[in-house]
């Protein structure tokens, strides 16, 4: 086989590159007006799921095609999460401006609350791009996926850490980021969502398979 032709290891390799590339730039151009940064996160989130599960490449049609089903939606549920965000950062500034016992139970309170809904933030929009539920039911399942999937959970808050570690202790990395930031964190962290929904939906798999054209046998 040609090392350079489309079907080869580096062809495939170079059309993720160029998808996670392309991804990042239309996250960056969609989230500009920042209010529309949750219906661009799940549209990011939609195609580089659908590209972990089949390999399917089409970057750009499918990006706008989830940007424009998800935007109300999203765009509600991104709203919510700046307001949340506010309130419990207010909490906590009370908790630090009245000190003492009330003090330290205003911070504890907000901490457990910050937590909690910082478990539910990591599967919020993956969570929008892959089911069609009301508002309500996608944050519901996001809280309980991020706490029945702990293991899961824990993983995708230490890619967080990292990511933010090694830009700030790398220009190198800042550089790499703003060339591909946002396509390769979401690629680094859809594998582990599409693990985690498949529990949800256990005939995805199967589908995954036949689409691709593997003969499951050839996997036993």
């Amino acid at each position: 086989m040609n090392v350079f032709s489309p079907n080869s290891w580096l062809g495939r390799f170079f059309y993720l590159v160029a998808d996670i590339v392309t991804l990042h730039f239309l996250w960056l151009l969609c989230s500009l007006p920042i209010v529309t940064i949750g219906a661009s996160t799940t549209a990011l989130y939609y195609c580089m799921m659908k590209r972990m599960r089949r390999d399917e490449g089409y970057a750009t049609s499918n990006f706008f095609s989830s940007f424009k089903a998800n935007f109300f939606q999203a765009t509600i549920l991104w709203l919510a999460v700046l307001l949340i965000a506010f309130l419990l950062f207010l909490d906590a500034k009370i908790g630090l401006f009245l000190g003492g016992i009330m003090g330290n139970i205003f911070l504890f309170i907000s901490s457990i609350l910050g937590l909690l809904f910082l478990f539910t933030l990591l599967y919020l929009f993956p969570v929008q791009a892959k089911f069609e539920n009301r508002i309500i039911d996608n944050v519901k399942n996001a809280f309980l996926m991020s706490l029945s999937n702990f293991g899961y959970t824990m993983l995708l808050l230490l890619l967080n850490v990292s990511f933010v570690l090694f830009a700030v202790l790398s220009t190198f990395v800042v550089g790499v980021y703003l060339v591909c930031g946002a396509g390769f964190y979401a690629f680094l962290t859809s594998g582990i969502y599409v693990m985690v929904f498949r529990k949800y939906l256990p005939d995805e798999l199967s589908e995954d398979i036949e689409a691709s054209g593997i003969d499951p046998n050839k996997l036993m």
